[in-house]
């Protein structure tokens, strides 16, 4: 499968992907509608919403990493600012499908060998292409003009569009042409964003979507994430070790990243982190790695000179 990721978040893929099954199934079988059923898309967007750090994204990824022995499946991971610009996101759309040249040039946002720059809406007159480029164009007619491309028969595209609690009119638009579903091809949007995504998007017009709000791990996804974790990364430890590492975490994903780090961290000073001296340390760093995250977010906005006490005590 072509996946084409143009954004990275804070860290990358979790090592072993735990929980968020009943997202997945909603996935998959939004999925298989958008195979089977052209105009798919009128079900609207698929939104995944969640405080920072609570695994939105690689809940996406996740998902997008299952279909890649799907022949019938392309995936192209973007931001909203990739959104603004039309001839960027047929590009964009173009390479996800293996098909670029043949996508900007079916659109029309090529030179052509008449030196002429033409557009799917220029008019044609006398002769003479008048308007014959508009960035203006809608995304519906920029893919119409690519229905009759080798690269649509038979597959799907899946679209991420990463931190929609940015959107602004501009990427909303061609939003819209997703989720108005009239465009007539086999595109599953998922949009990602943080808790106001879903008021963001409903300012913007969009209204039609499934919502999912994702939280926190469960007790035993969390040990699953950290022992299966560290031992993708070649890492051994007890499941006792990581039932600690786990009630520590909190059941919250980014703190799973930290103290997997931290245990790798020790690994490599120690060569174990079974010991109890190797386990405080890692649970050392954790906690520390727990209060640099909140104090970051705080710094954010101006306040972690005044919530310091409070982020300590939040990570004892």
């Amino acid at each position: 499968m072509s996946t084409k990721a143009t954004l990275q978040g804070e860290r990358g893929p979790p090592p072993y992907f735990a929980g968020r099954d009943a997202e997945l199934s909603a996935m998959r079988q939004r999925l298989d509608i958008a195979l089977s059923v052209p105009d798919s898309a009128v079900n609207g967007l698929f939104l995944v919403t969640g405080i920072p750090g609570i695994g939105k994204t690689h809940l996406a990824e996740h998902f997008i990493h299952q279909q890649a022995e799907n022949k019938s499946v392309k995936a192209l991971v973007v931001g909203t600012d990739a959104l603004a610009s039309l001839e960027g996101l047929i590009g964009l759309i173009g390479e996800a499908m293996d098909s670029k040249d043949g996508f900007v040039r079916a659109a029309g946002i090529d030179d052509k060998v008449s030196g002429v720059r033409t557009g799917v809406a220029g008019v044609v007159s006398g002769g003479f292409t008048l308007d014959a480029y508009r960035p203006s164009l809608k995304l519906t007619h920029m893919l119409h003009a690519t229905k009759d491309l080798p690269a649509w028969r038979n597959k799907a595209l899946v679209l991420v569009v990463d931190e929609v609690q940015n959107t602004d009119a501009e990427s909303a638009s061609q939003l819209r042409a997703l989720h108005e579903g009239r465009h007539g091809f086999p595109i599953l949007t998922i949009a990602a964003g943080l808790q106001h995504s879903k008021s963001v998007l409903s300012h913007h017009g969009i209204s039609r979507m499934s919502h999912r709000k994702i939280g926190l791990l469960s007790y035993d996804e969390t040990v699953d994430a950290i022992y299966h974790g560290l031992a993708n990364l070649g890492v051994n430890m007890t499941k006792k070790a990581a039932e600690k590492l786990a009630k520590a975490a909190m059941r919250f994903p980014q703190h799973v990243h930290g103290y997997i780090e931290a245990a790798i961290c020790v690994h490599k000073e120690r060569g174990e982190v079974d010991s109890s001296n190797a386990l405080a340390d890692v649970l050392e760093i954790g906690r520390r790695s727990r209060v640099e995250y909140y104090l970051g977010r705080m710094s954010a906005v101006g306040r972690a000179d005044k919530v310091y006490p409070l982020v300590e005590y939040m990570s004892d």
